[in-house]
């Protein structure tokens, strides 16, 4: 290939169109040999420079879904100048994500990425023994307030279910979009569990980070050019800035209630997760950090991360299940009718989902059907491996197709129906084998380690607005069941009528 660095320096020499014909073709030759080093699996050609990009279209997991039909379930594609591997379908994912977790559980080299908790992050750092110390110490630091019965988080949901059902009630049936009241909630969640407290819906500093943990979804569902096309740095200053400037409102909030709790910190009382983290800082001894090169600074910035993880993909479910409700009625009213035999008027707890399988089954299908997060975060290869008979090269850029595993028709008849009723066995009990063929909170080392708290979130808040609100639709505008494409899979706006239960 030492020819092409020659041919380029030749072409400085000549017209601009020649020397565009030397930039094309140096691009095809680079991009077939990139493509070829990456991984033996099949593709769409790449055009020069955008790769693949341009095909992907408004909605890419659909787009790459149709591909599977002509490429099988691990094929390649080319995301700028980046070779990028997309797995698709159950049994290929599973094998990816189980069977081989640690070849599939790197995070791709973004620049972007570096910038995210002042680069200590754990949900979008590398794997290797740092991230699984720092792995291990969040989990930890979730179990205890979320595993133990009787917990202060399922009370702080409980008490923010009542406020979040009467503030939509209290619309009193006009048109009325759910989106911030919803939001309001969900945040307020996290927050009591990362800092001990609930916040007043006109909170200035808690409204703001609401805005701004928005604000952040969207530049990142929006994607950053820079971390696939790295010559776009130069040309995306501005939009970047931004981006930058979005992260430092997040860690400004973040560090001030840090601070507050180092300040009255007392060991023998855990008051939330962020003395948890404190705890874990001075309990872990000096050495063992340093030998994985973990950091205090990389234990306590895991607040920030909680509080992006686990409240958009909440509050964007909830979205969906209030869409869902009002555009099938009949679910709605099965589902109602559930919690009237079953729990009739009193407080609902977790505790009833045991005894509402219908509700569960209602919430797998929202689930299933939105299919919030179609990617997940970008996997990448931390070595060499083979999958599917495919040669994949260490360092390459993994896409884990979800969507093609919740509306695989092989597996879910009438995939494009929503349907609670397919998660349900013909006693009416929640059918495992069913919740078992798809996977909304990922699998293997990267799987969401917050499941518990969202399962939690997910089922109270749901279950209070179908047991208090009547939802429908406004008559003569019927929301459209469509997703606008962010790094997580929102509902178009919408607007319903709510009214109270008699």
């Amino acid at each position: 290939m030492a020819f092409i660095p020659g041919t380029l320096v030749c072409c400085l020499s000549v017209s601009p169109i020649v020397m565009l014909g030397c930039v094309i073709v140096f691009s095809l030759v680079w991009a077939s040999r990139n493509r070829k080093s990456a991984s033996t699996a099949p593709g769409p050609f790449p055009w020069p420079l955008i790769g693949n990009l341009a095909s992907l279209g408004k909605k890419p997991h659909e787009y790459l879904t149709q591909l599977r039909a002509k490429y099988g379930d691990v094929f390649q594609i080319t995301m700028g100048s980046t070779p990028t591997i997309v797995l698709n379908g159950l049994k290929t994912i599973r094998s990816a994500m189980i069977k081989q977790a640690e070849d599939f559980a790197g995070r791709p080299d973004f620049y972007s990425f570096k910038f995210i908790a002042n680069g200590n992050s754990m949900g979008f750092g590398d794997f290797g023994p740092r991230w699984k110390m720092h792995r291990r110490i969040a989990q930890n630091s979730l179990a205890l307030f979320t595993n133990k019965r009787n917990n202060p988080i399922e009370m702080a949901i409980a008490s923010e279910a009542d406020v979040l059902t009467s503030n939509l009630i209290a619309s009193d049936g006009a048109p009325f979009n759910p989106h911030n009241e919803i939001y309001l909630s969900v945040g307020n969640i996290i927050c009591a569990l990362c800092f001990g407290k609930r916040y007043q819906r006109d909170d200035e500093d808690f409204t703001h980070l609401i805005k701004m943990n928005d604000e952040f979804m969207a530049f990142a569902g929006a994607g950053n050019p820079v971390d696939i096309m790295p010559w776009m740095r130069h040309f995306t200053k501005g939009s970047f800035k931004k981006f930058i400037g979005i992260l430092d409102t997040m860690n400004k909030f973040s560090l001030k209630k840090r601070q507050e709790h180092l300040d009255t910190y007392d060991a023998s009382q855990m008051r939330d997760i962020t003395d948890a983290l404190i705890k874990a800082t001075h309990d872990i001894p000096e050495e063992e950090k340093e030998a994985v090169g973990l950091t205090n600074e990389h234990i306590l910035t895991t607040v920030q991360e909680l509080i992006g993880a686990g409240f958009d993909t909440i509050a964007s479910s909830l979205q969906w299940s209030v869409l869902f409700m009002a555009t099938h009625p009949d679910v709605q009213e099965a589902a109602h009718a559930e919690i009237r035999e079953k729990v009739g008027l009193r407080q609902i707890s977790f505790d009833d989902i045991e005894n509402l399988p219908y509700i569960e089954a209602c919430l797998f299908e929202t689930m299933r059907h939105s299919c919030i997060f179609p990617f997940a975060l970008p996997h990448s290869t931390t070595r060499d491996t083979v999958l599917d008979g495919h040669f994949i090269r260490a360092n390459t850029l993994v896409f884990v197709n979800l969507w093609s595993v919740n509306r695989d028709p092989e597996v879910f008849n009438n995939p494009n129906k929503f349907d609670p009723s397919r998660f349900l066995d013909s006693q009416g009990n929640v059918d495992k084998t069913m919740t078992d063929m798809f996977l909304p909170f990922g699998a293997g080392r990267r799987k969401c380690p917050g499941e518990q708290l969202a399962r939690m979130e997910l089922f109270m808040f749901f279950a209070s607005m179908i047991q208090k609100c009547l939802f429908k639709t406004i008559p003569g505008k019927k929301p459209v069941i469509d997703s606008k494409y962010g790094l997580t899979l929102k509902p178009l706006d919408f607007q319903v009528a709510v009214s109270v239960r008699q």
